[in-house]
């Protein structure tokens, strides 16, 4: 595959929800083509460094549109946009999830009508059809992602030559690799439990192989009751989750290290890998000593190489409100940022790929992993992007913790998650 004059904060729920607000330009469409007016743009946090720079471009390049962009921590940003659409207050246009699993994804967000249908947007680029089923809703698209992340094993070339560990294609080899590490006083795994959203990432890679590869159709299984995730493939992904913890594959006490930690360890070279979003490589790279180089690889979970599948998902979605006061302008910004050019740069610094090809768009070498598999048809999206409700997600993730802690065992979480699956 080949694919400023803003706010520049950080921003808390409620003064999220205040600034949004503040626009009363509705914006203009002119007889010339032109547009002008104000565009109030929302988005999560970490969208700020790959976002902010093309929003200097496009009022650069529409000089009678001012952008207001503002930016909050995605569980705050979550809790806000369903108020700030039921208010009236919300931006032009804003973050969406793609699929389902949250309180900003387009499944929740779209049966209240709050969503433009992009498809009546003319000159946007055409999604690869592998990610359909979480951009769109009986046929109408709701959300475009800019970026393909994945889910991988994030490796310091250097301190993995330090120990001579082989990089790992089988189940065996992971075991081995953690052997390699302990054996030179090194960690395999670098494990931050403490924040949330990485207690979700290994049993992600464990089941891409585990469940979907093979039964790709498994989450419709649950959804008709013909499946559950105790009596499946998703009870072996725990349990080897649990066996790389004994197996001393990991931090020790990953309960009490948060990611930041976690990160810091990989790029020093204190832990020789870590199971990590693509998105998170950049802030990786920049911890590191200067001539640190990495590498990335597919977590294995069976002693057949060709088993292996990726986690691989629509990320950096975007959505219009479809009330928005300057629907000209978000949709003039949307064709904008979702141009080759514009969606190689946004990739790059996201640390992903593009969504649609860009001739544009310069692989790093880090990602050469994500995208061979992602070309070859032999990655799965998030589970949660597929789960009809966030407590499926909440279950399983606190669940992890609670397994690590010696609180619940794994019958219990699984059997959690199936009970949470039918939670309206």
């Amino acid at each position: 595959m080949r694919m400023r004059k803003t706010a520049g904060l950080v921003l808390g729920a409620t003064v999220v929800v205040a600034l949004a607000g503040c626009s009363s330009d509705p914006g203009t469409s002119n007889d010339d083509g032109t547009i002008s007016g104000t565009l109030v743009i929302g988005a999560y946090a970490t969208a700020k460094p790959a976002l902010d720079p093309l929003i200097e471009q496009f009022e650069d390049a529409y000089p009678d549109v001012t952008v207001n962009a503002t930016y909050a921590d995605n569980q705050p940003y979550q809790a806000a946009i369903r108020t700030q659409l039921s208010s009236g207050t919300a931006p032009d246009l804003f973050t969406v999830w793609p699929g389902n699993g949250n309180p900003g994804a387009m499944e929740v967000l779209a049966p209240g009508g709050y969503l433009l249908d992009l498809s009546t947007v003319e000159g946007l680029p055409e999604l690869p059809d592998a990610l359909e089923n979480v951009t769109e809703i009986d046929g109408k698209q709701y959300v475009f992602p800019l970026t393909v992340a994945g889910i991988g094993a994030v490796y310091n070339e250097q301190a993995v030559e330090e120990v001579g560990a082989e990089i790992p294609t089988t189940w065996d080899g992971v075991l081995d690799f953690c052997a390699a590490a302990s054996d030179h006083g090194k960690v395999a795994f670098s494990l931050g439990l403490q924040s949330l959203f990485v207690t979700q990432l290994v049993n992600y890679s464990l089941t891409s192989t585990l469940v979907y590869a093979d039964d790709p159709d498994f989450e419709q299984k649950v959804a008709d009751k013909k499946a559950t995730f105790a009596d499946s493939g998703w009870k072996t992904a725990f349990e080897q989750y649990m066996e790389m913890e004994d197996a001393g594959c990991f931090t020790e006490n990953a309960l009490g290290t948060t990611n930041d930690v976690a990160q810091a360890d990989v790029a020093n070279g204190t832990a020789l890998a870590t199971v990590t979003l693509t998105t998170t490589i950049s802030q990786i790279k920049a911890l590191a000593p200067e001539g640190t180089t990495f590498g990335m690889f597919a977590l294995p979970a069976t002693d057949d190489a060709d088993d292996t599948w990726m986690p691989a998902a629509a990320f950096d979605g975007f959505g219009i409100n479809a009330k928005a006061k300057n629907r000209a302008a978000a949709e003039e910004f949307l064709r904008f940022i979702t141009s080759s050019e514009s969606i190689a740069a946004y990739a790059t610094v996201a640390g992903s790929l593009p969504s649609v090809e860009s001739d544009d768009f310069a692989l790093d070498g880090t990602l050469a992993v994500l995208d061979q598999f992602w070309s070859e048809g032999r990655t799965y999206p998030f589970p949660d992007q597929l789960w009809p409700n966030p407590m499926v997600a909440t279950v399983h993730k606190e669940g992890v913790q609670k397994v690590f802690g010696g609180q619940a065992g794994i019958d219990d979480i699984l059997a959690g998650m199936d009970t949470a699956y039918f939670t309206s």
